[in-house]
């Protein structure tokens, strides 16, 4: 947030009381009977920003250059933001880190929010994206694996249509195991491009804060796939306990509405399945009509 000159627009440095380029006073009376927001300290002048970290109305006087930005001066000299365990993983180790970021995210996820910066480079949360799909995927690729393994062992060579058993077998293997490695990388993949359409979707509901605080939070709802060490409940459990997650940490970083956290957390994976399932219906519905069937 940059805030700007009540008379020429131009941006001004926050703590100023008088523009640099126009020279009008940024301290303004509000019109008498007026519907513009003043400031929460000094009611007599007209607000000329938010803080976005508690939301205030402030006046030019009350603006704070701070780290996460411009904020007014009373959370200037309040407790700096917090830490989670996931930005301290130089002093804790990364495992260490990712797993007291998960067990926060899903026992305590309003304690473990609280106060903490709703902001982080956009490698940080990837790097936390690509453990958690590693959690959720690997476990049940290798069970899978093993499975077919052990399954096309006992398939009959008559049932293999005169193939090679021991190639299909080889290659159905190498198949899942190929599988087992490449979902982790495709699942981060997707999820930089859906924290970005729901980043899209958060500024349609008016959220101000940038791309990489959505994706800190996409990332860090993350957290259930963690469960994915015991084979299959991570695959078919966490996405939705993830979807749920998400609303809160969308609501929580970046200080929205219920209605809009929900909005971005749920409208791209519900679209998204309308979409499918319509691919879906049509092909059946055309593979039926060939077959004279309908």
């Amino acid at each position: 947030m940059t805030p700007s000159c009540p008379s020429c627009q131009a941006p001004f440095t926050p703590g100023a009381e008088t523009c640099a380029r126009c020279g009008a006073s940024l301290l303004v009376a509000p019109a008498p009977g007026g519907a513009e927001p003043v400031c929460a300290v000094h009611p007599e002048w007209r607000s000329v920003a938010a803080c976005p970290r508690c939301g205030a109305f402030a006046c030019a006087r009350c603006l704070r250059q701070g780290p996460e930005g411009t904020v007014c001066a009373t959370c200037l000299e309040r407790e700096p933001l917090g830490q989670l365990p996931w930005d301290q993983r130089a002093e804790l180790g990364m495992l260490k880190a990712f797993w007291r970021t998960c067990f926060g995210m899903l026992m305590r996820p309003t304690e473990t929010l609280r106060g903490v910066n709703p902001d982080a480079p956009v490698s940080s949360s990837m790097g936390f994206v690509m453990l958690s799909a590693i959690a959720g995927f690997l476990s049940t690729g290798l069970v899978y694996t093993a499975l077919i393994g052990v399954i096309m062992g006992f398939v009959p060579e008559t049932e293999t249509s005169g193939a090679d058993p021991k190639a299909v077998r080889l290659w159905m293997t190498v198949g899942m195991a190929a599988w087992t490695v490449l979902m982790p990388v495709f699942s981060t993949g997707m999820t930089l491009v859906n924290a970005g359409l729901d980043h899209l979707i958060l500024r349609m509901g008016g959220v101000e804060r940038g791309f990489s605080v959505t994706m800190r939070a996409h990332a860090i709802s993350q957290a259930p796939y963690i469960v994915g060490v015991i084979p299959f409940v991570a695959v078919y459990a966490a996405p939705f306990w993830a979807m749920g997650l998400r609303a809160f940490t969308y609501r929580t970083l970046h200080r929205t509405s219920w209605g809009t956290a929900l909005a971005g957390a749920l409208l791209v994976p519900v679209l998204s399945c309308c979409l499918c399932g319509g691919v879906y219906g049509a092909i059946v519905f055309a593979a039926l009509k060939s077959t004279g069937q309908v």
